[in-house]
């Protein structure tokens, strides 16, 4: 195997793990907010409390920011943006 091949392997594996623990630490006991990885930067999450609300990790390696939703809007993790209210749909915030 090359370097090349080898450096595509790693980088492959580690943005598996990466998802794979994300997905694994989902507890419903949190707020949701998650830790800043290199590969979530400028990635929004959503606030499990507070609908109006959402996470957005702004560098890696550092506390998520809470953002809020502009007025008569709600956080919709399914299209990963601010949705009208009337609109909005609750869903479980954990994946079974």
């Amino acid at each position: 195997m090359n370097k090349k091949s080898l450096l595509i392997t790693f980088v492959a594996l580690s943005l598996c793990c990466a998802f794979a623990a994300a997905d694994d630490e989902c507890d419903m006991e949190s707020d949701g907010e998650p830790k800043c990885l290199m590969v979530n930067v400028g990635q929004p999450f959503r606030n499990f409390w507070d609908p109006t609300a959402y996470w957005l990790c702004t560098a890696a390696n550092r506390k998520a920011e809470l953002r809020h939703c502009p007025y008569t809007t709600l956080y919709d993790a399914a299209t990963i943006s601010c949705i009208p209210a009337s609109k909005w749909k609750w869903t479980p915030p954990c994946s079974e």
